[in-house]
Parts: structure tokens; sequence; C-alpha cells
């Protein structure tokens, strides 16, 4: 109740009071003589307290409280109680002895936006584009205009997605088409928000829509819980520069989950890329015999430095044959887009590097897939293509890389400011191999 009418001019006498409890706070003016009251704190501690007239005495809500019987004779209080909490009890007096609890109120802190000024944004704000077949520019572009149902996120951080970005910038089966903007990893605060309360402003996202690499972004969460919402609320102790990974990383988990690899099956990962580093670590972590081959010794000296012990450097036509000794595979991850397939299948009968009714998962993109049609046969061979991630991939990813079950850090390569970005794209178009985890910082550029 937030107002008392009258309470001074209705005082009671009170020669004594017996020891109970309520469920909310209670105070005593004292409005003539004296007395003595007592409590009990929720620790079992007990104080007395001598009342005289004019003293005024505030109980907490789960106190045991009472006034002994040496009261004087004209001892007279008026009471009146604090704000009743969802769920208490009317008021009137009631015994631990009973009830068997102790009432204890908590603060709970709602964030509001209520005083809170308006960013000033600019008009516009600088994008990565593909001009044409090979040539990346910086460009500005005009912020986006917010929608009912969106957030307006300023870009902190993204990540280069290596291959999907070259494969669009080379004109690979993602492109042929410029201007394009690629980009769908991205580390970003809402500035904004229209007719949405599922997130608020000042939230650290990661962002894994095709928002591409630009300097703000506008989202669609109207419905925050939907597979297609890839929008996702950082915990405050998570490193943002693993964050701007977690496209490559959730693709990884998306995958892994797709497979339906498990304990003890032997899995093969072909690619040791960003997203062979994170499906290596996600299927050891489902529980599989995990082993990794690349061209590149450096990358596998990261995949150890992972955790992933069995890895193959790739030398020649006698390296498939040592990985056949060494399998079969129930599981193969084919995560480098290198034409291979008759390598993982076998080029006829019985032969390969899987087992029978063994899967095949075709990750990075490529125009066409051929293999032996006989060898799969013989294989009754599963060949599964993959897509993009959902935000249940999303979270579980996150929820591994907080437990640290799956590494980020070691994949950072390379982290360059905005205005240097052209650089890192032509090392990806002319030298992708010196390149893995890349981080665009946006600060100071928006």
């Amino acid at each position: 109740m937030a107002l008392h009418k009258n309470k001074l001019n209705t005082p009671f006498h009170l020669p004594e009071c017996e020891k109970h409890f309520h469920d909310f706070d209670e105070t005593w003016i004292i409005t003539k003589g004296k007395g003595i009251g007592f409590w009990i704190d929720h620790e079992g501690n007990r104080e007395e307290f001598e009342l005289d007239a004019g003293d005024v005495w505030m109980i907490p809500a789960g106190y045991e409280h009472g006034s002994v019987d040496c009261n004087s004779q004209d001892f007279e209080i008026a009471t009146f109680i604090g704000t009743r909490p969802p769920g208490s009890h009317e008021p009137k007096h009631y015994y631990v002895e009973e009830e068997e609890y102790i009432p204890t109120l908590q603060l709970v802190k709602i964030p509001t936006e209520r005083y809170r000024k308006s960013p000033t944004l600019p008009n516009t704000m600088k994008a990565v584009v593909f001009a044409e077949q090979g040539r990346m520019t910086l460009e500005d572009h005009p912020l986006p205009e917010l929608q009912p149902g969106q957030i307006l996120c300023k870009t902190l951080l993204s990540g280069v997605t290596n291959g999907t970005e070259r494969n669009a910038l080379t004109g690979g089966n993602y492109g042929g088409r410029y201007p394009a903007q690629p980009g769908y990893q991205n580390v970003a605060e809402i500035v904004a928000r229209k007719d949405t309360v599922s997130y608020q402003v000042g939230d650290i996202i990661f962002s894994g829509g095709h928002h591409k690499h630009v300097g703000y972004f506008a989202a669609n969460v109207s419905d925050p819980e939907a597979a297609h919402n890839l929008i996702l609320k950082l915990p405050e102790d998570l490193d943002r520069r693993w964050a701007c990974l977690f496209g490559m990383a959730s693709v990884a988990m998306h995958d892994v989950r797709r497979s339906g690899v498990g304990l003890g099956d032997k899995t093969l990962v072909i690619g040791a890329g960003s997203i062979g580093l994170f499906t290596a670590q996600i299927a050891r972590a489902a529980g599989a015999d995990v082993t990794i081959c690349d061209l590149d010794s450096d990358r596998l000296d990261i995949a150890r430095q992972v955790g992933i012990t069995k890895t193959t450097w790739i030398e020649g036509d006698e390296t498939w044959s040592h990985l056949k000794e060494a399998g079969p595979y129930n599981v193969v991850f084919e995560d480098s887009g290198a034409p291979i397939l008759d390598k993982v299948i076998g080029p006829s009968w019985n032969e390969g590097l899987i087992t029978h009714r063994g899967k095949i998962i075709v990750v990075a993109g490529r125009f066409d897939v051929s293999y032996n049609f006989n060898a799969g046969q013989s294989h009754e061979a599963s060949l599964l293509h993959v897509s993009h991630f959902d935000r249940s991939d999303l979270i579980e990813l996150c929820r591994l890389v907080t437990e640290g079950i799956v590494q980020c850090e070691p994949l950072i390569r390379d982290e360059v400011h905005i205005p240097e970005a052209k650089t890192i794209y032509n090392r990806l178009r002319d030298e992708p191999e010196t390149l893995l985890g890349t981080i665009l910082d946006w600060s100071g550029h928006p």
C-alpha cells in the first residue's frame, strides 16, 4: 500500500505481543509509553529493542518478532505493512513452527530504457563489397531503416568466412553476380529497437544471419525462439573475438549433428581449415574417434593444439593408402572442397575409406560432385549435403565454447581494422592458405 490514511490517529494498546512473522515488512510507530520489542533474524539470532514514544521500528519480512510482557500500561502503537509480494499471506500472525518456512525478499533489477538517450547515428556506414570478380572495395552505404520487430545493431567486430567468401569473390558456385556483399559473422551492440522486448539496447550479440560486413545492420527478432533467429546475446565473460568465428563453428556444429556421429565412431575430417578444425573438435566432443588430414602441416599443428591427436599430412597418393589402412571410417567430413570423393568412396567396388553404409558429409562449396557409382553402391554409402546452421546449433556451440570444450583462440591468425580489409581480401584471392581465423575490427569506423 502506497498511502496509509490516518494511521497515527488510530493507535492501539499493546500490553504484549506473541512471536510471529509476516511475508512482508512491517513497521511499528510508538505513539505512547515504553515497551520492549524483539526479533529473530533469518539466521536465528535474537535481538531486543527499547521502544519509546516517537520511535519507528521496521521489521524485515520473515523476521519473527513480538513484544515481551514488560510494556508500560499506556504502551500504544500504530502499524503499517510494506509492499506485499505476489503470493504472500494475508495480513495476520503466522508462526514458523506451523508454516515451516522463512520468507525473504530479494532485489530484482529490471533494465530500463526510460531515460536512455537515443544514440546519434551517422547518415552512412562502411560496407565490404565485391564490386566485380576478384576485387573487393569499401563503400559508403546508407544505414538501414528500422522496421517493427527489428533491432538496429552496430557492428563491433566481424569474422571473415574464408571458404564462402573466397568462393563468391573468385566466381565460384556462390559467386558470379556482382556487386555482392559477403559475411555472416557479426559481433555487435544493439543501439535501437522497434516494437520488440526480446533484446535490450546495449546488449552485445552475435549474428549468424547474412547481415554482411557492414557498420550497421537491422535484424528481425519478432519470433526470438524461432530456428531461423540467429541473433544470440553473448555471455558477458566470453571473449568477443572468439564469437567472430561462431558462424563457421556453428556450421561445423550443424554438420556434426546432421551426421549423427557418436561415441566410438571412426571419423575422418578432410581439410583443416576453420570449419574442419571446428568439426574435428565437435565430433570429438560427441565421442567420435577423430582423425584430421590436410596439405598444410601448420594447420595440423593447430589441430593438435586443440586436442585432435590423430593428424595426417597429405603428401601424395601414398597418404591415402595410409588413411585407408587406419580406417575404415564410419563418417567422413569432406571440408576441403577438393575433387577427392573417388579417394573417399573408392575408384571401384569395395575400395575407398568408408565402412559399409558409411556416411560422407559434403560441406565446402563446389559446382559439381562426381564419384564412381559402383563404389558407392558397394558401400551402400550415404552422401549428405549440409547447409547453414539454425538457432539450436548456435546455442550449443556457444555452450561448448563457454565451457572450454571447443577452442577458438588458436584459430585466430589475423586481426585488422576495417580500412585494412583490402589486404585481407587480396590474400584471400591470391594466397588463401595464409589465412585462417580473420577478424575485422570496426571500432572507430561506422
